[in-house]
């Protein structure tokens, strides 16, 4: 078995504990291993015992992963990966201190971060082109005052206005990814990859998005596939120097395995291709774009709303009278009141009685039993009670497109600038 040469490595003692630190931090990230086949409450304890007993945390590790990939639980699991590695690499420094070079080690480990890269680079793409992870702003977003949005809701909704900006940065996102799925262009795609990534670094960052720590590791990855074409690339690009050309020799000595390597490796990377693609396409049917609509779906502008028998009028300094009713997702309603606070609901519709149960998210012991009618198809009619209070709510419906957001779109010609 033969492995690509790469003549300009120079393998000092400095380079070969850089390369062992990071193929098996890497390496660690990528394969199951002992630490990351802990159970998950067992690997949970030894997290928030190194969180309170060696980094001397002044809180108790309470919030295990989610949405968010910046919590301190993952800060703390990146500390002990990196203190894994240095005593793997310590260990692994004084039985190989003998060996001059790792050609054909730095040859796998590298294949490894490349269909690493490869996968994850699809997530993104396809989630991207589809545009399920940056929706078009939701009802309840546009009716939202631009004040009222945090930097990542900013950030969102600025990527999700744009169908064909999704399409275009997730494209590039699985061009990079496929191209490092040959030895060829391996390089081109590990650029593409860099500074697509980089862009998402510098967006994670500045909009306080958390997938900063992630988003840092595909950009190492990235570099770290770069890391034989760097002299290449410097006297290319900078020193206006000839690059001198990469030989790339068989994978094996038989022609028979280079020639069943390349069959596994086209259904591999098809059938991956495929296989991510599809399951973004059930994600966006099951919670995306093209999601089912409940009953009611829309957003609705209360004309009336009567409380105990009287009427209330819509003073900002109210803090229970109706302004907006937003229906956008099953079992799930949001109300905006007239001092501008938001207000979630548990939501569920009998479209057959044409009754309604609702409670706030946050409180369920606060119920609201309501009936509903449509006396015309742009009004909406709730009544019943919440508790022993009686309601009478009566409200019409908010056209999307009469927001300048949703109905400005694209001009090829603009005599003056249209900056609202």
């Amino acid at each position: 078995m033969e492995a690509t040469p790469y003549p300009k490595i120079r393998w000092t003692s400095l380079h070969k504990v850089i390369f062992r630190f990071f193929a098996v931090y890497f390496a660690l990230i990528i394969i199951p291993n002992p630490f990351t086949l802990l159970p998950g409450e067992y690997w949970f304890k030894l997290i928030q015992w190194t969180g309170k007993h060696i980094l001397h945390i002044p809180y108790a590790i309470t919030v295990q992963p989610n949405g968010s990939g910046d919590t301190t639980y993952n800060y703390v699991e990146v500390l002990l990966n990196i203190l894994v590695s240095l005593v793997i690499v310590l260990i692994w420094s004084i039985l190989d201190r003998r060996r001059n070079d790792y050609h054909k080690l730095y040859y796998w480990s590298r294949v490894l971060v490349r269909y690493y890269l490869f996968y994850t680079m699809l997530q993104y793409g396809f989630f991207k082109v589809i545009q399920l992870q940056f929706p078009f702003p939701s009802q309840m977003r546009l009716l939202q005052p631009l004040g009222d949005l945090s930097p990542m809701g900013l950030a969102w909704n600025f990527m999700g206005y744009s169908k064909g900006y999704n399409f275009f940065a997730g494209f590039l996102e699985i061009l990079g990814g496929f191209l490092l799925c040959f030895r060829r262009t391996a390089t081109l795609g590990a650029l593409i990859v860099f500074a697509v990534m980089s862009n998402v670094v510098a967006m994670n960052f500045c909009y306080d998005i958390p997938v900063k720590l992630y988003s840092l590791h595909l950009v190492g990855m990235a570099l770290y596939v770069l890391w034989p074409d760097v002299t290449r690339l410097i006297d290319f690009f900078i020193l206006n120097e000839p690059a001198y050309a990469r030989r790339f020799i068989p994978v094996f000595a038989k022609s028979g395995l280079n020639l069943a390597r390349t069959l596994f490796k086209t259904v591999f990377v098809a059938g991956l291709m495929i296989y991510v693609f599809v399951q973004a396409k059930e994600s966006q049917q099951a919670y995306g774009d093209k999601a089912p609509k409940p009953p009611l779906y829309g957003m609705y502008e209360v004309e009336t709303f009567v409380h105990n028998g009287d009427t209330l009028a819509p003073l900002r300094t109210d803090t229970s009278r109706w302004h907006k009713f937003v229906i956008s997702y099953k079992d799930r309603a949001a109300v905006r009141m007239v001092n501008d606070s938001v207000r979630g609901f548990e939501f569920k519709v009998d479209t057959q009685k044409q009754s309604i149960r609702m409670s706030p998210q946050r409180d369920t012991l606060q119920k609201f039993s309501l009936t509903y009618q449509q006396p015309t198809e742009n009004q909406l009619v709730l009544q019943g009670h919440s508790k022993r209070d009686t309601l009478y709510i009566k409200m019409h419906s908010i056209d999307r497109n009469q927001f300048l957001l949703v109905k400005r779109g694209f001009n090829w010609i603009n005599e003056f600038p249209f900056n609202r």
